[in-house]
């Protein structure tokens, strides 16, 4: 799938991407879903506009370093979220690795994380020389371990406990 009708993925924008973030983060749904990616409940800062600011520019940052590849999702023109390739080991996961987060939930199970999760597989075997691509999420995050099923992606062994107490799933898939 390489077209969604009024999605766009875009290299983020500081001035336009921060004000998203900050807006999101501050609600209650924003706190949720950092919590179902796998942010231990003390690792959780509040957000400030400066603060997201500077999470977007890292982004930029790791891009011209070559260790990221990261897009902004809209839809019809509002941002909704981001999907992320990791060119390096972060997390206790090998590289290249895939992360995605729709931050307004009235945008979640509507195709779009699909959409750019298929975007981030095509990359990886486009545009780079990796036969394997891989991913963690939490075991009990339901929605996202289906997600990643449907596209391919098989366990790797079983679930572990990180030092935060958080239970994850290591997934791969080969290209």
């Amino acid at each position: 799938m390489t077209e969604m009708e009024g999605v766009l993925l875009r290299a983020p924008d500081v001035e336009r991407d921060a004000p998203f973030a900050h807006g999101w983060f501050t609600r209650p749904e924003g706190r949720d879903t950092l919590l179902q990616m796998g942010n231990a409940e003390s690792e959780i800062e509040e957000s400030t506009l400066d603060g997201e600011r500077k999470i977007m520019q890292e982004f930029l940052d790791l891009e011209c370093e070559n260790k990221q590849v990261t897009r902004v999702i809209t839809k019809d023109g509002k941002t909704i979220g981001v999907v992320w390739i990791e060119l390096f080991m972060n997390h206790n996961v090998e590289a290249p690795s895939i992360h995605i987060m729709i931050g307004d939930p009235d945008y979640r199970g509507k195709g779009i994380g699909r959409f750019a999760m298929n975007w981030a597989i095509d990359y990886v075997r486009d545009q780079t020389s990796y036969t394997t691509i891989y991913t963690r999420h939490l075991a009990n995050n339901i929605p996202i371990a289906k997600l990643n099923e449907s596209l391919g992606f098989m366990k790797i062994g079983d679930v572990y406990t990180d030092d935060k107490g958080l239970v994850w799933q290591r997934v791969m898939l080969a290209l």
